[in-house]
């Protein structure tokens, strides 16, 4: 078995739990059920859905199945990708909003506004994948001959766009982190002859700002999330306008990516409790 097959079931099984045990918990539980658990709901969803779309159904399709469709099936398996992608970008809005304006987080996000929001994140990759299999049935005879003009619009502004807007909004959040840090170095130096007798209290204060793994756990999946979206845009510019060619490697690395990506989602929800 390659070691691209291992690796990814191994991200395959751990997204599978991860992501199910999310939704089980937020759907049970009632006091769970807050603005931003539906984002992350939502995600979840995405997520599972990003997850069952790539090695389980390959396998279905070349194992189990023998009049099993691969176009058909990775463009269901991108519109959980498309979801997951406008998904998590509302959720690091949500997120900064929520830390950077929070006296207007209740105003700004009503439940009316927040159905509306997550209705949309499932909205565009709906129409987008109807477009696709307009053009699949009545105009091409593959995938690939999707027209240059839509790819590029739907690639800047939905993929390369919200990818920017990520990370941005996450950039901001860093240098408010940092000065957190610094304020809270300062305070620590002002109380420090009351160690002894706060030390627990003190180790919390400690564990703020850059510190947080909040901070930590988010800014690692960031990273993954916009190196996954720059072979991805690379890819989908490749394929728009046939200038480049996409290596079997760097497609293959994609998948590992947005597969770690789904996987370390639930850890991150672990720890959003600010």
């Amino acid at each position: 078995m390659d070691f691209d097959w291992i690796v990814g079931w191994f991200f395959t099984f751990f997204s599978l739990m991860g992501n199910t045990w999310v939704i089980f918990l937020i759907a049970k539980r009632r006091r769970l059920q807050t603005t931003a658990n539906w984002f992350i709901l939502s995600l979840a969803v995405a997520d599972l859905g990003v997850t069952c779309g790539y090695f389980p159904a390959s396998m279905i399709c070349n194992v189990l199945v023998d009049t099993c469709n691969d176009d058909v099936r990775l463009r269901f398996a991108d519109f959980f990708v498309d979801a997951s992608h406008i998904c998590l970008t509302t959720l690091v809005a949500e997120r900064y909003i929520a830390i950077v304006h929070p006296l207007k987080y209740f105003r700004l996000l009503t439940s009316t506004r927040t159905i509306f929001i997550i209705a949309t994140c499932w909205a565009i990759p709906f129409f987008s994948l109807v477009f696709r299999f307009i053009i699949y049935l009545f105009g091409s005879q593959d995938f690939a001959a999707e027209t240059a003009k839509f790819g590029v619009i739907f690639t800047v502004l939905f993929e390369a766009l919200p990818t920017i807007l990520l990370f941005a909004a996450h950039f901001h959040i860093l240098l408010i982190a940092l000065k957190l840090s610094r304020e809270m170095k300062t305070l620590l130096k002002q109380v420090k002859f009351n160690v002894a007798t706060n030390s627990v209290n003190i180790m919390k204060v400690r564990n703020v700002g850059l510190k947080s793994p909040t901070v930590r756990l988010v800014t690692v999946l960031v990273i993954i999330f916009v190196a996954y979206y720059g072979l991805e845009i690379h890819a989908s510019i490749c394929f728009g306008f046939n200038f480049c060619d996409v290596s079997k490697h760097e497609l293959v690395a994609a998948n590992l990516l947005l597969l770690a990506n789904s996987t370390l989602n639930p850890l991150v929800y672990a720890f959003l409790k600010e």
